[in-house]
């Protein structure tokens, strides 16, 4: 199946200037992004677009924060990803905040290798430049790997 974009960002709006940040950083490095607010135009259906790049993303990357947590929309997206990763391993990259406790709100993830967003600015370029390093990573190998 083709991939119209590499990486699909999940978010609760509340987050949206931080996820910004690492949405233009891997845009900056080739990256195809699915991010609501450029990938979304005015009159769109919201329900079509993010349907279709659920679909058509390499890898989902919810940021998992309380807010987060208590989105409608946001977990329907995680749900929606948690369910197509069962037959695709390493296809979900959560990052979560530095207060927020994978295991109290989401278990079936707790066994997936997280990153954390520091809450300092100072290190967040850094953080922000090793996530984009690191997907720029992972989308290669994916797409080395033979097609099943």
């Amino acid at each position: 199946m083709s991939k119209d974009f590499d990486v699909f960002l999940s978010h609760a709006s509340e987050d949206k200037d931080r996820v910004r940040k690492l949405s233009d950083a891997l845009t900056a490095g080739g990256v195809k992004v699915f991010f609501d607010e450029s990938s979304i135009k005015w009159g769109d259906s919201i329900v079509e677009k993010v349907n279709h790049g659920l679909l058509k993303s390499r890898f989902f990357i919810p940021f998992l924060t309380t807010t987060f947590s208590k989105k409608g929309w946001t977990n329907k997206e995680l749900n929606s990803s948690i369910s197509m990763n069962i037959s695709r391993k390493g296809r979900i990259l959560p990052i979560k905040s530095e207060d927020f406790e994978i295991g109290d709100r989401y278990p079936i993830l707790n066994e997936t290798l997280y990153k954390t967003w520091p809450k300092s600015s100072v290190d967040e370029t850094a953080f922000i430049q090793e996530v984009v390093d690191s997907i720029i990573k992972l989308i290669e190998e994916d797409k080395a790997a033979p097609s099943v």
